[in-house]
């Protein structure tokens, strides 16, 4: 299994690999500019049809990086080691050091805030929660099964 080296933005479901796409494009998205594809096809003509975009061109950038920045917010610390591994360019070792943590400890924090970052739609329960393995939402609600 490959990891592509681009992705459009229908195709983007916050997997980690995508994660890793938007974060490493983040300025580039935050300006409201989707990062171009490069692959040459030697083709040079125009589309048959004409399409009518009913929103801005940086509509679609703007709200898919907000909506991973939303997601790493809720994350805290670990949130904010991503974005340093991934959008500044540290490696873990770097920021072990830069955190006072364990490098294995880093690399965990790092793995866990991007499971949960990750999805379509967002996590419904909390950060801690999640780290804690409390997936609440995972239960069927309405049945008791008492031992």
């Amino acid at each position: 299994m490959t990891q592509k080296d681009w992705y459009s933005y229908g195709e983007i479901r916050y997997t980690p690999e995508q994660i890793i796409f938007l974060l490493a494009h983040k300025e580039l998205l935050e300006s409201g500019r989707w990062p171009p594809q490069h692959i040459e096809t030697g083709y040079t003509g125009s589309s048959k049809g004409r399409t009518y975009n009913t929103e801005g061109y940086f509509v679609k950038a703007v709200v898919t990086i907000a909506e991973l920045n939303i997601r790493l917010a809720a994350t805290n610390q670990d949130g904010k080691l991503v974005v340093e591994r991934y959008t500044d360019g540290y490696d873990e070792i770097d920021l072990a050091n830069r955190h006072k943590l364990d490098y294995f400890e880093v690399v965990k924090r790092i793995g866990t805030a991007l499971r949960y970052c990750g999805g379509f739609k967002r996590k419904r329960t909390t950060y801690p929660d999640y780290k804690a393995g409390r997936n609440s939402y995972l239960k069927k609600r309405g049945s008791s099964h008492q031992a």
